[in-house]
């Protein structure tokens, strides 16, 4: 006898069920012989693409956030943390530690921190610190190594790493002095900032701003503004630009007198900003004068494949400007044709000498398993712009 419609549906869907569960079951291999030669740069550290059981599951990981910094010439330390469903970063942040002898031409992994995400790195006063979030969102830390990356303190109270209690949040960008402090961006609408002289493990060194308020902008209330990068120049002291998602431009948040003021940005402070929709990084160089970011135009190329362009992250390029307010494309560095499953992102640099050294979140196809978007990375990546003050000169195109 035929079994009724409604049964025959609930048949189906446990015959269903049960395969999907002897598939997750079974140790699916994925291919040994990757191809990390065809990666653009060099590999510090990478991930297996998810396979698509993990995915439907929800146990998919992935690379998110590194930060570089220079200890001496040649000799470098990369971090990044891992993000996804599988990853439990807004329970603890994991951060995983890399380190380079040799000028970026070979990795060693160090010992990874856990409570630690979205980690800033830079070197003060002869240590290396580490500046991130315990989970997304989550208490605000620091971290000091004395070695190089091998062995970091332990955050453990208000006078030994833990900075503010709360749900913070934010991404890497690269520290500035300025005025004998150090200043960091906190989310897309704040900087942190401290003496240089003090002890960066206790919070009462730092000075947390108030928040800028971006409502009156543009883009109106509902923009969401995020990931500030932090900079400074005689000329206008120190700045945060945030990313404002979905349209190509940022603002200019500049710090007032006081250091926990960040003032709201006038009309004129909404500025065009090529790539300015996803993450970027951006810097000064006191040697030429000039402003530098690191960012994902969308080139004419890609506008229309379908991608929104908070989300084409295949190409990177090297912006340079004057003034903060006038950028353009001075080269790009980096760029995929597979806009959809590729991508260079959330830059991070830092100057060793005269060249530029970046490391990047990439994803990209090395032989076990497409990427499921370029968003999704698999890999943190290595990268090195020779001579990059060539490029900031006026209408110069560096030779290219």
């Amino acid at each position: 006898m035929a079994l009724p419609r409604c049964s025959s549906l609930v048949v189906a869907s446990g015959l269903f069920l049960a395969a999907f569960a002897i598939y997750l079951a079974v140790d699916h291999h994925r291919p040994e012989n990757v191809e990390l030669r065809s990666v653009p740069g060099v590999v510090a550290g990478r991930l297996p693409v998810p396979s698509l059981a993990e995915r439907m599951a929800r146990s998919a990981v992935y690379t998110a956030s590194p930060s570089i910094a220079v200890l001496a010439p040649g000799d470098y330390v990369i971090t990044d943390n891992l993000f996804g469903p599988g990853s439990g970063a807004d329970r603890s942040g994991t951060t995983r530690v890399f380190r380079s002898r040799d000028g970026g031409l070979s990795w060693q992994a160090l010992t990874p921190l856990r409570d630690m995400k979205r980690g800033s790195l830079f070197v003060l006063g002869g240590s290396l610190y580490l500046f991130g979030y315990r989970a997304a969102p989550g208490d605000l830390l620091i971290r000091r190594s004395q070695d190089g990356g091998e062995t970091w303190s332990e955050p453990r109270d208000e006078s030994d790493g833990v900075l503010r209690r709360g749900d913070f949040g934010g991404t890497p960008n690269r520290p500035v002095v300025h005025d004998r402090r150090i200043w960091i961006a906190v989310s897309g609408r704040r900087v942190m900032s401290a003496p240089v002289d003090a002890d960066l493990l206790r919070a009462d060194s730092w000075t947390l701003s108030d928040r800028a308020d971006t409502s009156r902008g543009p883009f109106g209330k509902k923009a969401v503004i995020t990931e500030g990068q932090v900079v400074a120049s005689p000329e206008t002291g120190v700045v945060v630009m945030p990313k404002i998602q979905g349209v190509p431009s940022t603002a200019l948040l500049r710090v007032g007198k006081a250091p926990g003021k960040l003032r709201d940005p006038r009309s004129d402070d909404w500025v065009p900003f090529p790539g300015g929709e996803k993450k970027f990084a951006v810097g000064f160089d006191d040697v030429t004068g000039s402003f530098f970011a690191l960012s994902n135009p969308v080139l004419p190329a890609y506008a229309d494949s379908g991608w929104p362009p908070e989300m084409i992250r295949n190409a990177a390029a090297l912006l340079v400007s004057p003034d903060l307010r006038n950028w353009r494309v001075a080269t790009v560095f980096l760029e995929s044709p597979n806009v959809d499953y590729e991508a260079f992102q959330y830059f991070a640099f830092d100057i060793d000498g005269d060249d530029l050294v970046i490391a990047s979140r990439t994803a990209f196809d090395i032989g076990d398993g497409k990427p499921p978007r370029g968003h999704d990375s698999n890999l943190t990546t290595f990268h090195r712009i020779g001579d990059f003050r060539r490029f900031l000169v006026p209408d110069s195109d560096g030779g290219r």
